[in-house]
């Protein structure tokens, strides 16, 4: 970790580039979407105790169809869709199509990103993210083999620490060895089992090679962070940014609230296991006013140029997502300023 690659610098201002798909969601025009979520599965190997989808990684346990989700990508494409994150829900890599499937979206011109607990990141899955994915993005959730163990609960091995860390050296060296341009990154979720392994985990990621580490607070859970915890973390932050001014250290556990109706939500679409289309990922509380669609059940492009959409986005409630922290906080806060309650002039340069 000796530079921080460029793509950090832009986090914050990246959504300035929809600036033309939200002044048509603003004039009541539907823009096709840029970016799809999709959840291949509803099956994990690990059994995090701050996840959100543990009830409905046993209660349903599916895995989509492989022909389905072939359909799915390419109906996708055929939307507009530039770019697929697969995550979940459940584990993504234990998709069995995957690889291949990577490789022709590769060929296709859609770009491909993966959250994963970094279990199955070997074999021929992690050569073909290595060649053709944009980022791949690991959770860790500790430095520590014991908090990692009590904290995401691996049901096998081959889905314990020292499993996962052997895996991203692995990748790390094929991307040396194939000069390819995939970021491959650590995530951490901080509860008040993992809170003060917040240097240890830089330490790791530093260690390993990865180019980010990404820090976030659970929520909604019996372990989420009280005050003083929080506190604690931030301090934490503050330091280890400061001693490594090299790492990308991003994220944080400042609470994000949606002060607004949330107007952005048709710059991505969202996919799950059972071919539901939701507004975001941040649906399971109201999984019923988030849908709108099925894609089993209907044409794609029926589903998110139909009436059913804007209902739903006429419906969304902001203190439903101020439950979570939602990237979409701040997006929405920026183009309401410059499209809302002040000009902006992209018109000049």
């Amino acid at each position: 970790m000796n530079e921080q690659p460029s793509v950090f610098r832009f986090l914050d201002s990246r959504i300035l580039t929809h600036y033309e798909e939200a002044r048509s969601i603003l004039a009541g025009e539907m823009p096709a979407p840029r970016t799809a979520i999709v959840y291949p599965a509803y099956v994990c190997n690990q059994n995090c105790k701050w996840c959100e989808y543990a009830e409905d990684n046993t209660n349903i346990h599916r895995i989509m169809e492989g022909a389905d989700l072939r359909k799915l990508i390419w109906d996708l494409r055929d939307l507009g869709v530039r770019g697929v994150e697969f995550c979940g829900g459940g584990e993504p890599t234990l998709h069995p199509v995957l690889p291949e499937l990577v490789r022709e979206m590769k060929a296709e011109g859609v770009s491909t990103g993966v959250l994963t607990n970094g279990t199955r990141l070997a074999g021929e899955l992690a050569s073909a993210l290595v060649d053709c994915a944009s980022y791949v993005r690991v959770g860790f959730d500790s430095a520590d083999e014991a908090i990692f163990n009590k904290v995401k609960r691996p049901k096998s091995r081959e889905a314990g620490f020292e499993a996962v860390c052997d895996n991203i050296r692995h990748m790390l060296a094929l991307r040396a060895e194939r000069g390819t341009g995939v970021l491959i990154s650590m995530k951490v979720i901080l509860s008040s089992d993992n809170y003060r392994d917040v240097e240890h985990c830089v330490e790791l990621a530093r260690q390993l090679g990865v180019d980010s580490i990404q820090f976030k607070a659970a929520r909604v859970c019996d372990t989420e962070l009280n005050a003083e915890q929080a506190d604690h973390v931030r301090g934490e932050l503050a330091r280890v940014r400061a001693l490594h001014p090299d790492t990308a250290v991003v994220g944080g556990v400042d609470k994000l609230n949606m002060t607004q109706q949330c107007w952005l939500t048709p710059l991505q679409i969202m996919v799950d296991t059972l071919g539901d289309v939701f507004l975001c990922c941040y649906y399971r509380h109201r999984r019923k006013t988030h849908a709108f669609g099925n894609v089993f059940e209907q044409p794609l492009s029926e589903i998110w140029y139909g009436p059913r959409h804007w209902e739903a986005i006429r419906g969304i409630k902001p203190a439903e997502c101020n439950l979570l922290d939602c990237r979409f906080v701040h997006y929405n806060r920026i183009m309401t300023e410059l499209l809302i309650d002040h000009d902006a002039q992209f018109e000049f340069i």
